[in-house]
């Protein structure tokens, strides 16, 4: 039965969705190939992370010390460190030399920026998700994203912006997998499990990392999508 479980936490773990749509083209004209490609890190806020409220997350909390505060700023920080870090290595596995930078620091001509904002982190309900799945107690992220060429340093021309989320899926849960009388009489075994799994790092930004990192996959794609309508990519670097 503790396999069982374990087979579904792992399946859990694996089933993030990301979606990104272009909401605004503003550039149709011809640039060069841009140097370089800069991601800075979103900027986001603690007050735009919800915190996961189920008992097994609230006691974990309490056992490591963690203010409500202290949660809130290490999932903002988690969910920004996994979007600018996924998204840098994956831009550059579709060719594109790219660093990863602050937003402060200019940039020189015939350089793409990206830019962005982590709107929300939610954190769902890790009881529910484990327990009832198909999207109940889902967590997420959300973002806007701005990319822009440097043609003069101090006026970057905005070329396109996006939207985009992404969310911890709809797998079944134990309910769905093993009964209901059965899930219950589990439940504690599957929060441990998913504590050895995961070690501390469950209430240190796991799922909040592993969506916007699945969030960053899809506005890689998007961006290198544009790369080879540009001209900048061939065709073949994104298939």
């Amino acid at each position: 039965m503790k396999r069982i479980m374990l087979l579904s936490v792992l399946a859990l773990v694996g089933c993030a969705h990301g979606h990104v749509q272009t909401t605004e083209t503003l550039a149709t004209g011809a640039l060069p190939p841009p140097a370089e490609v800069v991601v800075t890190d979103f900027v986001v806020s603690p007050n735009e992370v919800t915190l996961d409220t189920s008992p097994p997350a609230e006691r974990a909390a309490a056992q490591q010390g963690l203010s409500e505060a202290a949660r809130r700023a290490q999932a903002a920080q988690d969910a920004q460190q996994a979007l600018a870090e996924e998204l840098t290595a994956k831009l550059q596995g579709y060719g594109l030399h790219t660093l990863r930078e602050p937003a402060s620091m200019a940039q020189p001509h015939g350089v793409l920026v990206v830019r962005g904002r982590i709107l929300s982190v939610d954190q769902g309900n890790k009881r529910r998700r484990l327990l009832l799945g198909l999207g109940a107690g889902k967590s997420s992220v959300t973002a806007s994203t701005e990319l822009y060429y440097v043609n003069d340093p101090g006026n970057p021309e905005l070329l396109q912006t996006f939207a985009g989320s992404a969310d911890s899926g709809q797998m079944p849960g134990a309910a769905e997998t093993m009964g209901v009388g059965a899930a219950a009489g589990t439940l504690a075994t599957a929060g441990a499990t998913t504590a050895a799994t995961h070690g501390s790092s469950v209430l240190r930004g796991s799922d909040e990392a592993m969506n916007a990192g699945h969030l960053a996959d899809a506005l890689a794609k998007q961006i290198a999508d544009y790369a080879v309508a540009k001209g900048w990519l061939p065709a073949s670097a994104v298939q």
